[in-house]
């Protein structure tokens, strides 16, 4: 009897001292917007396993979205080289970015199916019946702690990923519930993730910090029981942000920028303290074997596509303005002349428009590849040709002009062909619009009572809702933005872009 007593003693004193074993520290490694930046994906695998090998703390990896688009390998495939390389990454959660759902809500859907769905976490993503096609949240263990990551994408996305949540009918399909209700939810799957046993609850947004009802600050600032939020969407590099949430607590904000240039640390200590921080990656020089040679084989698949030669360029084609800074979403640029020149040429129109939220990259000057030109339009969006009253043209440049009063960038200011505008920011109106006469090289008062052939994304055609509700389509589907350039370069300019092209050409003007 005494020998029982002694080993169950002995047993309780393990137990015990198991118990109040100092935990080692947890260590999170995380990104956001990514947009196929794949070449680094060898070097963020090669980082964790060496952290996890070293021993010193568990080590998770998430990400908070926008992953699947922004690049060749992404345009090509329309995500699916991306879910091969993210197959071969041991991410424990992830969000989804308005960007994954430049494909449509079915092949967002099928992608997510093949990375894993026990992985994705969005609380305010549903379809019109409010069933959640994914977790609230995932809960992952580290030791013997359990971390709640939960989930929340911007309801922006469905405004400016408007053709992915409606049919061909005009029917909305699925929808992401607005600001008010997603604080609700988050506060509802935090409680119900503290009650599953997590210690710890980190939430991966895509909100951002712009000037929208809900950023990132304000959901930490109306909400409690977060630990941390991990951020994206607006690109922005964020070590650590304090923020005090809606109990008096302060919860740490982070973002990492994009691309994979950076990648974010959110430490966990033993003492339960928490910190977060940024570190480049582009110096951490080590290559995971086995995820390089997925990069390879896609670089390999993709070359003949991005190395063909369009054409010869004079100029440098930029988005960004004189101050270096990102200008083709608030003022013009000469890749929105090009752009817009291509679009109304392909399609056979009087007058077309183009985005700025589309135009993504530059343009150096030099020899043209086809890879340059889907890399500055990556979205493969579709043109079609409409027929649009001048009247209503007037009120679709004025809604795309209205983003421009705030601080958030919306990218919908029109870059046009064939046409001109003047929008003033102090009047909050359009105050001049005028037809182009190419070939007499002249200007002319637009005709207000006239309907227009006009070429344009249907993407971008369905941002302007009500406004365009009784436009008609004169031609559906008629090729890609993307190829609509190639064409207009190879053919058009016979495979040269010269002076002309060389700055903006005062197609529009904000002032």
């Amino acid at each position: 009897m005494r020998k029982t007593i002694l080993i169950l003693s002995a047993c309780v004193w393990t137990l015990s001292a198991w118990a109040c074993k100092p935990q080692k520290p947890i260590v999170i490694l995380h990104d956001n917007d990514v947009h196929c930046a794949i070449e680094r994906y060898p070097q963020l695998r090669s980082l964790y396993d060496a952290m996890r090998t070293a021993d010193t703390a568990y080590v998770g990896l998430a990400s908070s979205g926008d992953l699947v688009q922004g690049a060749v390998a992404g345009t090509l495939s329309r995500g699916q080289q991306i879910i091969d390389v993210l197959r071969e990454m041991p991410y424990d959660a992830i969000t989804l970015g308005n960007h994954e759902f430049d494909y449509g809500v079915p092949r967002m859907l099928e992608l997510m199916e093949q990375f894993g769905t026990e992985r994705v976490s969005c609380v305010n993503f549903s379809d019109r019946a409010d069933n959640y096609p994914f977790g609230r949240y995932v809960i992952k263990q580290y030791g013997r702690t359990k971390v709640a990551y939960i989930g929340v994408l911007t309801p922006t996305a469905m405004r400016d990923e408007q053709q992915a949540f409606i049919s061909a009918d005009g029917d909305t399909l699925y929808r992401l519930q607005d600001y008010d209700k997603v604080v609700e939810l988050v506060q509802q799957q935090v409680n119900a993730a503290r009650k599953a046993g997590a210690k710890y609850v980190v939430v991966l947004s895509h909100l951002g910090e712009k000037d929208v009802p809900l950023t990132s600050v304000k959901l930490i600032e109306k909400t409690y029981g977060i630990d941390a939020v991990l951020d994206g969407h607006t690109h922005s590099k964020i070590a650590q942000q304090m923020v005090t949430n809606s109990r008096g607590k302060q919860v740490a904000l982070t973002q990492t920028g994009q691309k994979l240039d950076n990648i974010g640390k959110l430490y966990i200590g033993r003492d339960g303290k928490i910190e977060t921080s940024i570190v480049s990656l582009k110096d951490y020089k080590d290559r995971d074997a086995r995820v390089q040679a997925v990069v390879d084989s896609i670089n390999t698949v993709n070359a003949p596509v991005i190395n063909r030669k369009v054409g010869y360029s004079e100029v440098r084609l930029t988005n960004l303005g004189a101050d270096g800074k990102r200008a083709v979403r608030n003022s013009p640029t000469n890749t929105g002349d090009l752009a817009a020149d291509a679009t109304r040429w392909y399609c056979g129109a009087e007058l077309a428009l183009v985005n700025g939220g589309g135009l993504r990259k530059d343009i150096e000057q030099g020899d043209v590849t086809l890879g340059e030109i889907i890399d500055m339009q990556p979205f493969n969006n579709d043109l079609n040709l409409y027929a649009i009253p001048a009247k209503t043209l007037v009120k679709m440049i004025e809604y795309a002009c209205s983003g421009l009063l705030t601080e958030e960038e919306t990218g919908l200011l029109i870059h046009p062909s064939g046409f001109g505008y003047v929008y003033s920011k102090e009047e909050k109106k359009l105050v001049d619009i005028f037809e182009i006469d190419d070939t007499a090289g002249v200007c002319r008062e637009m005709n207000m009572e006239r309907v227009y052939s006009v070429g344009m994304a249907s993407y971008n055609f369905l941002q302007f809702g009500e406004i365009v509700k009784d436009c008609e389509v004169i031609r559906a589907n008629i090729g890609m933005d993307n190829m609509a350039t190639k064409e207009y370069i190879e053919t058009a300019l016979d495979g040269h872009i010269g002076q002309e092209y060389a700055k903006p050409q005062g197609r529009l003007t904000i002032k």
